[in-house]
């Protein structure tokens, strides 16, 4: 009798404990996901509705529904929304095509091959992600200058593909879970740390590789300072640039602010679904051996 009240409490407990949690996921999961379904509706929205405090259902349902936020974003003259969404395209596909290349290359070199003073390099490349990045705003943009990128889209480029701590960081950890005698038996046969690196260790770090990809797309899709600091033209502006021409001193377009909003984490969601499959084993594989 003891031992079956005993098993009763024990699974009381345990339901009591599933039942909290699942009441604290619901709770994160609405306080999550409200904004993004109150940016949706007010994207559907007339201008005199968007202020209205979202107190009852009917606030939540555009009533009537507008679909001109979302048209006259390329139909606007004077805001070329269109060429802001191709700037972020071109820009973005770039760095992150650079990015997974010679992240991908830092890795295997720190990683796998033994040269005089790699550990001291990598310690010194760890060490530089604390060096505050707006203290090289004003060192770059003299540069820029002189060497003529001012108003042009290599700044948001060059750098990104380059100066990226975090890649490099996470393909060597990868890469150091990977058995070296893989690479090793296909030098034996004949192949120089090329091959081995392109046709042995870069097919195998699929998962990672999709998780650098879908971080390099947010970050540089999601890019506002770096466009504000090095960009003039209008033609030249990227989506977030874009956004905040409908955020002035006096008055803000919230309809077409959230519809623009809308459109630009498209993307963003198109890339997290397509690499999903891929994101939570990148980030457990990247972090199975220091």
């Amino acid at each position: 009798m003891a031992v079956a009240s005993l098993t009763l409490s024990k699974t009381s407990a345990w339901r009591l404990r599933v039942t909290v949690l699942w009441i604290l996921i619901v709770v994160i999961g609405a306080i999550t996901i409200l904004p993004f379904l109150w940016m949706i509706s007010t994207s559907f929205k007339e201008a005199s509705e968007a202020l209205v405090p979202p107190t009852t259902l009917d606030t939540w349902i555009p009533n009537p529904v507008d679909v001109t936020n979302y048209t006259g974003l390329f139909t606007d003259d004077l805001l070329p929304f269109l060429a802001f969404f191709l700037n972020s395209f071109k820009i973005t596909a770039l760095v992150m095509i650079g990015r997974l290349l010679i992240s991908a290359m830092a890795g295997y070199g720190f990683a796998v091959l033994d040269f005089p003073g790699r550990d001291a390099a990598f310690a010194l490349l760890i060490g530089s992600l604390m060096i505050p990045s707006i203290v090289t705003v004003f060192p770059l943009y003299s540069f820029y200058a002189q060497i003529g990128w001012i108003d042009t889209h290599w700044p948001l480029i060059v750098p990104q593909i380059f100066a990226n701590t975090f890649g490099a960081f996470l393909m060597r950890q990868f890469f150091m879970t990977v058995p070296k005698e893989l690479g090793e038996a296909a030098i034996v046969d004949g192949a120089d740390q090329y091959r081995v690196f392109y046709h042995i260790y870069l097919p195998l770090s699929g998962p990672v590789l999709a998780t650098l990809a879908i971080f390099t797309f947010q970050g540089t899709w999601n890019d506002f300072f770096n466009a504000l600091i090095f960009l003039n033209s209008t033609q030249k502006f990227t989506i977030p640039m874009g956004l905040a021409f409908f955020n002035s001193n006096y008055d803000t377009e919230y309809t077409r602010l959230m519809a623009g909003s809308c459109l630009s984490m498209l993307p963003i969601l198109a890339v997290y679904c397509f690499a999903q499959q891929y994101f939570t084993r990148g980030i457990s594989l990247s972090g199975l051996k220091g």
